[in-house]
């Protein structure tokens, strides 16, 4: 069995860090719907991106 690492980030440092993530995804959804896609489709592809990010930062195998 495999032991992942815990990660301890204050509540204040991820909502600061919420603040400046936010605009710039929104930016990216409203940019990916002027192309056609759906936001759901988009949505989906962010949550695969960032599932993937985290599971190279935690070391961890990523599910496709």
């Amino acid at each position: 069995m495999e032991e992942l690492t815990s990660i301890t980030i204050s509540e204040e440092r991820l909502e600061d860090c919420r603040d400046v993530v936010e605009p710039e995804l929104q930016d990216l959804i409203r940019s990916a719907l002027q192309t056609g896609f759906s936001r759901e489709e988009i949505l989906i592809t962010v949550s695969e991106l960032v599932a993937e990010d985290f599971a190279t930062v935690m070391k961890t195998p990523s599910v496709h």
